[in-house]
């Protein structure tokens, strides 16, 4: 069945017959030429489709925003040089804030760094057998 302004029948589609491949048909859409020996473009020359080019501007700003925290913790760690005790792994130690906040900071660094790499582990693994299916 087909909606109003629809054409109907098989669109031009014929099934080839055993041994006889049909002749190619050129993409439909507005393209331009480019340049003689390149392919023509989809967009006018002064336009970027939308998720080409740079870096996204959330990666600026997650940048900006793990420095603006960064700064805040260094200075935090500064302020607080009194010495206390802390409860670690069954025993008592005494030591600074502002060293036991360094190290903490330093902790969850490097567990959140292995929470990322672990992460790519099997997305790498994917693209590494899909280039190998690709190149043969």
């Amino acid at each position: 069945m087909t909606a109003p302004g629809q054409p109907a029948g098989s669109y031009g589609y014929v099934n080839p017959t055993p041994g006889q491949i049909p002749a190619p048909t050129a993409p439909s859409g507005p393209t331009q030429a480019g340049p003689p020996g390149q392919p023509p473009r989809s967009q006018p020359p002064g336009k970027q489709r939308r998720g080409q080019g740079g870096v996204s501007w959330v990666v600026y700003a997650a940048t900006v925003l793990i420095l603006i925290v960064a700064i805040l913790v260094v200075l935090f760690v500064a302020k607080n040089g009194q010495t206390v005790p802390i409860w670690l792994f069954g025993s008592r130690k005494y030591m600074s804030v502002a060293a036991a906040l360094t190290i903490a900071s330093g902790a969850g660094l490097v567990v959140g760094l292995l929470i990322g790499v672990i992460a790519q582990i099997p997305l790498r693994r994917r693209l590494r057998s899909a280039k190998r299916r690709l190149e043969g």
